[in-house]
């Protein structure tokens, strides 16, 4: 459920990634607007023509515009206060000498935000032509605007969870009434979201083993992949030509930023107590074998890349990960014991419990499962990577609840916990835009 209860709850999302194409129209009548700088936020000024175009993407976006003037007005005079909001949180991050943000980690943002953008259209031609009508002449030049808002949107991004993590981001906690208003303006506003369809399961998930021969030849390649970098190769390109992660393959192995907690637990001790620059000694975890590469460090976090090596399976070791999986899905069938079976067979990296999760988040794979599937139902084994043979493994899942699509109601407990944390983080952010507007120079000329 998605709502909105103060004007600047924009920064909630902590400056999420840049809309669809659809919603980035820039205006078209730009050239009719007579500009003027309608504000000045320390040495930037914010022109008319920028207060446009934001206004007209939110349109886009679905945010409702009055037609008449006067509301009109009212209207850019809460996109420009936004947007001077937007841009001292800006100014502030950037004076931040411990928030770094790359060209390598705008462009891998931006590439990624291409990719999906242009996989909305059936053709190239067609992508093109959506680009023009968005007011962009050419691909490089969407580029060049992608990555200006997502170099604002990533220092703005790590300086907020960098003062949530410091806990220097707190807001006073929302009452009962709080939380009603809230939820009365949001239902008033268009803003209550239906919840969508739900599933709620338990599966047990079976890996293929591997032979102890498999483990040593993988072992074998890791050692020669380390030496290798150790004597000067260049990291991300041994790690496209070897890595066995298709996750990070091609990017060089790089496994972007994260923190403690997104790691099994021996990847992370090893990579948190390593330098910029300094590259492991071999780490094993249930996935393989890995050689880590710490590329920068800043508080909370870490930017790395890895090689990968896995042992090589044979269809023998598939074949008898498949009979356990059949054997576990018919005990199952005839009543046996879930965490039996879970403790006997499952492997462990993979989740045990997985919901209420919208069913549009389900993987493909899941998904084509679960079509239709009802609460207490038993799946029949599926492959988790099809596609992947030699590497894939099997998966059965018991069905426990399935909810339907329905709208959110003011009791449920989900949506008022939701709301008190909206509230709270909002009112985190206006205290903090408070302090941060007395101390930068802002002129508002509007």
């Amino acid at each position: 459920m998605t709502l909105r209860p103060a004007a600047v709850a924009w920064a909630l999302a902590l400056m999420a990634a840049p809309a669809p194409l659809c919603a980035q129209q820039r205006p078209a009548s730009a050239a009719q607007v007579i500009d003027r700088v309608v504000a000045v936020v320390g040495d930037r000024a914010i022109l008319l023509s920028e207060v446009e175009e934001k206004l007209l993407l939110a349109q886009a976006a679905g945010t409702r515009v009055p037609a008449d003037s006067a509301g009109r007005t009212a209207v850019r005079r809460l996109t420009l206060q936004q947007m001077v909001d937007e841009e001292v949180l800006y100014q502030k991050a950037r004076q931040d000498t411990t928030i770094v943000v790359t060209d390598a980690d705008v462009q891998s943002a931006v590439d990624q935000q291409v990719r999906q953008v242009r996989g909305q259209f059936q053709s190239e031609t067609e992508f093109r032509n959506q680009l023009v009508a968005a007011g962009f002449n050419t691909t490089e030049e969407y580029r060049r605007w992608l990555s200006d808002e997502q170099r604002r949107s990533a220092y703005t991004q790590r300086y907020l969870e960098k003062l949530q993590g410091e806990g220097k981001l707190r807001g006073s906690a929302a009452s009962d009434a709080d939380v009603r208003r809230a939820f009365d303006q949001a239902v008033a506003q268009g803003q209550a979201q239906t919840r969508p369809a739900t599933i709620t399961f338990h599966q047990i998930v079976v890996k293929p083993e591997p032979t102890p021969a498999q483990r040593a030849a993988a072992l074998v390649r890791a050692e020669s992949a380390l030496a290798e970098v150790r004597r000067g190769a260049d990291f991300s390109v041994v790690a496209r030509r070897l890595s066995d992660d298709p996750g990070s393959k091609e990017r060089g192995g790089d496994l972007g930023w994260f923190r403690r907690g997104q790691m099994v637990d021996a990847f992370e001790r090893v990579a948190f107590r390593m330098r910029p620059g300094t590259i492991s000694d071999i780490v094993t975890t249930p996935f393989g074998y890995h050689i880590i590469l710490v590329d920068r460090v800043q508080p909370g976090e870490i930017k790395a890349r890895h090689i990968l090596l896995t042992p090589v399976l044979t269809s023998r070791e598939l074949d008898a990960a498949r009979t356990i999986a059949d054997t576990v899905a018919a005990r199952l069938s005839r009543g046996a014991n879930f965490d039996t079976l879970y403790t006997l067979y499952a492997d462990t990296i993979e989740l045990k419990s997985v919901g209420p999760l919208p069913r549009t988040q389900l993987p493909a794979v899941y998904a084509s499962i679960l079509d239709g599937a009802t609460a207490g139902e038993i799946t029949p084994v599926f492959a988790l990577t099809p596609e992947d043979s030699l590497h894939t493994k099997y998966v059965v899942v018991k069905v426990d609840d399935v909810s339907p699509e329905r709208p959110y109601r003011f009791d449920d407990p989900e949506v008022r916990t939701r709301l008190q944390a909206e509230i709270r983080r909002t009112r985190a952010v206006e205290e903090l835009l408070s302090t941060l507007r007395r101390q930068t120079y802002v002129d508002i000329r509007f």
